[in-house]
């Protein structure tokens, strides 16, 4: 085999390796991006208390390390629980956002784009996004990773706020392409 071959091979397997990522970036440049049918029943919610906890830790820890000061987690007028309140929201005795995909989903836009809290809204919305999607079983075979998350905080946070469907649609997808029954 020459070097022609090599990289064509090379190149082939990268293009297949990642077929899904051509799929699914066509369907968002387009705005065809659909939500997956199949969800995930919620098996735990997350509590008010549990959270502030979560964050409270998340705090220590990134404190010890440099990372963060005084005014991380601080919440802004009680807003949290209205965030955690809407995401277990229903009307008629039906989710209206059902399914742990679209509940974590939510959680995550929600935390990032409303603010609130002084300092730390993408760092605190990828913790209970993570820990939310941990609870419920999905976490490990979610596929998500630091890197993964990383880009998907800046993403949000950077996004028009007309853009929330397409941005939620695109959580969902990257979660249902990992995250079989």
């Amino acid at each position: 085999m020459n070097q022609t071959d090599d990289a064509t091979t090379s190149i082939e397997t990268v293009i297949n390796r990642y077929a899904r990522t051509w799929s699914l970036l066509l369907q968002y440049d387009e705005d065809r991006l659909e939500r997956p049918k199949k969800t995930h029943p919620l098996r735990k919610a997350l509590e008010y208390e549990q959270v502030k906890t979560a964050i409270a830790t998340l705090k220590a820890e990134l404190i010890k390390r440099g990372e963060a000061g005084d005014l991380f987690g601080q919440e802004r007028d009680h807003s949290l629980k209205g965030i955690l309140g809407n995401i277990d929201q229903t009307f008629d005795g039906t989710d209206l956002y059902p399914g742990v995909e679209e509940k974590a989903a939510h959680l995550l836009y929600f935390i990032i784009k409303d603010h609130p809290f002084s300092d730390g809204n993408k760092r605190i919305g990828s913790l209970l996004f993570l820990l939310f999607l941990n609870d419920n079983g999905l976490l490990e075979k979610s596929g998500i990773n630091d890197i993964g998350m990383v880009a998907l905080a800046l993403l949000i946070a950077e996004s028009d706020p007309k853009q929330k469907d397409l941005l939620i649609r695109l959580v969902l997808n990257l979660l249902e392409r990992n995250v079989k029954a």
